[in-house]
């Protein structure tokens, strides 16, 4: 009994194929291009996503750290000293002129805010919506803080009129305040 070449096999297979290929794809039909994969955010190469710090500033829900801290309402003539700043220290109740910045939003006197929703922040301003609820009254206010040139923090406040009403701080020495 003779028994078939392995060449003589291998041989019929490509014929086969050929024929089979030839049948279902007209020679004049260009190849499709391959299907790309979704690109991962680490861009394929295993370090993984991108850290915090990358991401776009204006997505960021903190208050920047450049305008954190205690701020006095510029209207002393002059930078304030911590006497200034702890209205304790002088026995007189001024809260209304203090500010505090921190990472979620801001205290101001009994109100305040904490962030609702950031429309634009770098890292010297944050033009936000502040759920400025007091009691049990849900309010909200659109405010932006901006650190100007000359170190004093600008608050703007729509006021509801369409005109902002801008109020001036300057920063408290470091370990005063409420």
């Amino acid at each position: 009994m003779a028994h078939p070449s392995i060449f003589g096999i291998v041989g019929a297979c490509l014929a086969l194929a050929a024929c089979s290929q030839s049948a279902e794809t007209p020679p004049d039909t260009p190849t499709p291009s391959p299907t790309m994969m979704p690109v991962e955010p680490d861009g394929g190469n295993g370090s993984g996503a991108p850290p915090l710090e990358a991401a776009s500033q204006s997505t960021v829900k903190t208050m920047p750290s450049r305008l954190r801290g205690d701020w006095h309402k510029d209207d002393l003539g002059r930078a304030p000293g911590a006497e200034d700043c702890d209205p304790r220290l002088r026995g007189t109740i001024d809260w209304d002129r203090l500010i505090t910045v921190d990472e979620n939003g801001y205290s101001y006197f009994e109100t305040g805010g904490r962030i609702m929703e950031v429309h634009n922040r770098t890292d010297t301003l944050i033009d936000a919506t502040f759920d400025t609820t007091y009691a049990d009254t849900p309010t909200q206010a659109r405010l932006d803080f901006a650190l100007q040139s000359n170190d004093t923090m600008a608050v703007n406040e729509d006021d509801g009129d369409g005109q902002m009403s801008t109020k001036q701080y300057i920063r408290c020495p470091k370990g005063t305040g409420s």
